[in-house]
Order: C-alpha cells, then structure tokens, then sequence
C-alpha cells in the first residue's frame, strides 16, 4: 500500500466518501494518505455540525477557518475589538471545500444560521463584518466550488474580488429572490447552473425569470414556496412569469414542489414539465388539502421516483399517468380522504408499477387483500418500508407477516417496518416460512422489533430474557443465512442506499 502513487491512493480512498470514521483512521498513516484524506473529509464537512444535535462542533471548525484568514483581515477585525487566535495551520483546509453551507434547522425553523450560533458573543455589525471576511476569503481559495447556499445573504457579490472566478462554475446553487442586486450579480456570474434551490418569495420575479432563462444547462429544481397568500392582489401574475420561465426549460428531471397555495404556478409545472424523472410534492402545512385536489398534471412516461408527503390522492393521480416505468415510491406520512383511499393507492401501484424496485406506503389491516396483489403483480419489488398510525397487536401483526411470507416474490428481501411491534414467536415463524421458500434471497432487516413485553406485567428480568431470547434468533438466523444483514439503527433506512 506504501507504494502506491497519489493517483492510485485518491481513487481507493474516495470510496471511503461517507466513511468518515475510516477516512479519519488514513490522516495517521503517512502524510501522503493524510493530504488524501484530507481532501475528501474538508470537501463537505457541514453536515457534521448543521444539525441541532451537533452545533458545538462547528465551533471548532471556524477556529480553523479564522485561523487561515490573511492579515488584513485579522487586523480589520482586530479594530473591530473581535479577537483572533491565530496560529498557522499545518494544511490549506479550505482551498479543498467543494460546498459552502450556513443554515440548518432547530426549533420548528428551517433557515438557522450557522453564523448567528457560533459568534453569538458579538454584536450585529460584529457578526457582519466576520461573515464578509469569511465569505472573502471562501471565494478566493474555493476554486472548484461545487455548491454554495447564498440564503439571505446581505452582501454584494462583487464586492469580493475572486468571486467571478470562482462561482462562475457553479454547478449547484440555493437562494432566494428577496434581494434584486443579489440576482442580478447572480446571472452575471453563474451561466452554467444544473441544479437550483430556490426559497420563492417573489419578490423579484422578473429578476429571478430572467436568470432561469439564461440557464441552459438546468436539469433539477427545488422550489421552497414561502409566499404568503395575503402579500398582494398580484400573486398569480407574480407567480406566472417564474412559472413559464421553468416550463421553457424540458430538460429539467428532478421536479421539487413545496405545495403552499398557488394553484396556478403549481399547474403551470406540473402539466408541462413532461420530461420529468423524479417528483418530489411536500407541503409544510400538512394537510392542505383543498389546495391538493385542484393540482393538475400531465403524462409522465420518464418518471422513476415518485415522493410524496401530502394527499394520497395527488399519489394516486399521478401514478395513474404514468405507465410501468416508476422505480420508486416513497410516501411520506401524508393523509387520506377516505378509508378506501389507502386500498385505491395499492390498486394503482399494481396496475401501473409493474416494474417496482422500491416502496414505502403507509397500510392498514383492511388493506391486507389489495397489498397481497400488489406483492404478486410487481414481481421487480426489492425493497418495502410499511408504517402504521398505531402498534401491531399480535395478531394483526401475523397477518401482515403471512402476507409477506406467503406472497413475496424472489426478489423482495429488503424490509423496513416502522412502529409495528411482533411477537418473538411470530417473528420466529415468519423467518422458518421463509428459509423454507425455494428461491428467496436472505434477508436485510431494518429496525424490525419484537415486543419484549408481550404483556403489560412483565417483570425487568423477564423483558431482559425476551430481549436475549429474541437477539438469540437473529443470531441464529444468521448463521443460517436466511437473514444477511440486521441493522437496528432507527435512524438508517434501506433507501439511502438507493441511488436516484
């Protein structure tokens, strides 16, 4: 491994990508595979702080951002009265930033930011002076920025000297339209934009049609719709122009809508973005139906992955349009109309999505019957993610694993079962069906649990044994290979595995 040259050791090590843990265990090998790590763990380190749980750890992150920043403006800040410790770094850290991130979400608020937390000790004109000097400095030494995320930002962009240079390829962009100047120098730098986040306020709208317009080469859109109905009279023609603009562009792939409340510039997308190959509907409100029912759409024939977290309804409308090409299914806790809306969802999914790979739908014990078919009419299902309002009693739960065991074709083996609590006995049973089919593949698991109370006046010591009794038949079968992979992490679902 010594022997190996920089090329050889990059490609190895990239692998490693998401594998954080290893990548940090190779900085100790030689300063060869440190400079290689190095690399990969400073292309995207945000996400190990953006998060409620993790915000001290952005803290150390920008001593070391601080520490890199020339002298002038350590002293522009020093005269500020905010203090620097500097010490030279033993690496150029942020010249290997491919992603520049502030916000995260804490308390019911999407759009934190970072630098209000970190610096909170100083005053308003502090805090804006350190963010320029920060900002100045990430766009001199970035110079294969591959995201960056101008979200309510205060600042003029040529203001800072390399910032043609160094976002004039920019591949992936968020922002929003509340700042005219901010789009204007926008669609003077960035020409070769793929992918866009934009948190709509339309406040600019001619500004913001204007720079999708020139946009040639845009394939995925994420439109946050924070308007708010009552802003003014004119919010449909607001809306419009910003709508036809998108519609222009059919090589756009990746549609992301959050549903709010203009109907209209929904519409507009939905019915002539035909060449659309993942759909993603949100709606922050929840269950904002009497908007969802007005949504129109048009025929999809590329559509691959559809997912939903609003109506069943709207599922059911578009999975109709489309024909055995959607891979993917993935909805979210939405909200049903009417008890039989979950069985018309199963319907259609067996009609339409013969070539299914992955799903995961909300299902009650009514619904037994429709999902038995859907099981043997999409023979490609690999993957299913089932959730339930309420826990599986014993026997409702046996049910549903009969079904399973009974229906499943040879190539489902991934299951993911959320809040739905199994006998031990009856887990035992569904995996001895299971090592009996000929055919089926071991199975992956993913947090499937076993009620250890079995009734409510269990003893500690005796939901201790359950416990060990039912780690025990994992083991077991394990060893048997009818299960390959167990993983028990609540947060971990099959899907990340999945790429779009």
């Amino acid at each position: 491994m010594f022997k190996l040259n920089s090329d050889n050791l990059v490609l190895i090590i990239e692998r490693l990508n998401d594998d954080r843990k290893s990548l940090t265990s190779c900085l100790f090998v030689n300063k060869l595979w440190c400079q290689t790590s190095l690399r990969i763990l400073w292309k995207d380190p945000w996400n190990l702080f953006l998060n409620e749980d993790n915000l001290d750890k952005a803290k150390p992150f920008f001593r070391t951002i601080l520490s890199q920043l020339p002298e002038s403006s350590r002293k522009l800040l020093t005269g500020k009265n905010i203090k620097i410790e500097y010490q030279k770094p033993l690496f150029d850290y942020v010249s290997h930033l491919r992603f520049i991130k502030h916000t995260y979400s804490a308390d019911g608020k999407k759009d934190n930011d970072i630098y209000d937390y970190v610096f909170k000790e100083y005053n308003e004109h502090q805090k804006i002076e350190l963010k320029k000097e920060i900002y100045k400095y990430f766009f001199k030494k970035c110079s294969s920025l591959t995201f960056i995320d101008l979200t309510n930002f205060k600042y003029k962009l040529h203001d800072f000297p390399d910032v043609g240079q160094n976002l004039s390829k920019l591949n992936y962009l968020r922002f929003d339209d509340k700042t005219i100047q901010l789009i204007n120098d926008l669609s003077e730098i960035c020409k070769s934009v793929e992918k866009l986040d934009i948190n709509l306020t339309c406040s600019n709208p001619t500004g913001l049609s204007k720079f999708i317009q020139i946009q040639p080469y845009l394939k995925l859109l994420i439109i946050r719709d924070n308007v708010n109905e009552n802003n003014n009279t004119s919010l449909e023609s607001k809306y419009g122009t910003v709508g036809d603009a998108i519609a222009e562009k059919q090589d756009i792939n990746y549609l992301d809508l959050t549903i709010e409340n203009n109907v209209s510039f929904y519409n507009i997308l939905l019915t002539k973005l035909a060449n659309l190959q993942k759909l993603v509907l949100a709606d922050s409100r929840y269950r904002n139906v009497t908007v969802h029912k007005q949504l129109k759409f048009g025929n999809y024939p590329k559509l691959q992955v559809l997912k939903i977290s609003i109506s069943y309804s709207v599922a059911v409308k578009i999975i109709q349009a489309t024909k055995d090409t959607i891979q993917v299914i993935w909805l979210d806790k939405g909200n049903q109309e009417s008890e039989d809306q979950i069985s018309q969802l199963l319907r259609s999914i067996s009609e339409h999505c013969r070539k299914l790979k992955y799903l995961k739908t909300y299902l009650k014990d009514e619904n037994l019957e429709d999902f038995k078919q859907l099981l043997l009419n999409c023979k490609d299902l690999e993957g299913l993610y089932i959730f339930r309002a309420s826990i599986y009693n014993d026997e409702d739960g046996k049910k549903l694993l009969d079904v399973l065991a009974d229906s499943a074709q040879d190539k489902l083996y991934k299951f993911q079962l959320h809040y739905c609590y199994f006998n031990i006995n009856t887990l035992d049973n569904f995996f001895k069906k299971w090592k009996g089919k000929k055919g089926r593949k071991p199975l992956y698991l993913y947090p499937i649990l076993a009620n250890y109370y079995e009734n409510r006046h269990l003893s500690r010591e005796e939901f201790n044994k359950n416990k060990k009794r039912f780690n025990d038949i994992i083991e077991k079968y394990k060893k048997e290979k009818t299960i390959r992979l167990f993983e028990n992490s609540k947060d971990f679902t099959f899907i990340n595995e999945f790429v779009f």
